[in-house]
């Protein structure tokens, strides 16, 4: 399923820095897809791939929470326009 994770950032410098250096530690069960930081860096939307809208919550927050309130919530898939495809599915196939 796609998950949507918006961030409404207290810390911009801290918290991008901290999104950038946990990329390489993203479990291989998630996917983060898309990544899209407003120009003044205070809030940013992020498009990932995941079992679960809640797995995707608990890691955000476990990185950024501090830096950060975030708020994420599972695609209405059939209703959406513009999904990446889906990468976690061709894996394992």
């Amino acid at each position: 399923m796609f998950v949507i994770a918006h961030h409404f950032i207290k810390e911009p410098e801290a918290f991008w820095a901290s999104a950038q250096n946990a990329l390489s530690s993203i479990p291989p069960h998630l996917k983060l897809h898309s990544v899209y930081p407003s120009s003044d860096l205070k809030t940013g939307t992020c498009v990932w791939e995941a079992p679960s809208a809640e797995e995707v919550q608990q890691l955000v927050d476990s990185i950024l929470g501090t830096m950060s309130k975030n708020v994420c919530y599972e695609v209405n898939e059939e209703a959406a326009i513009g999904l990446p495809q889906k990468r976690m599915e061709e894996a394992r196939s």
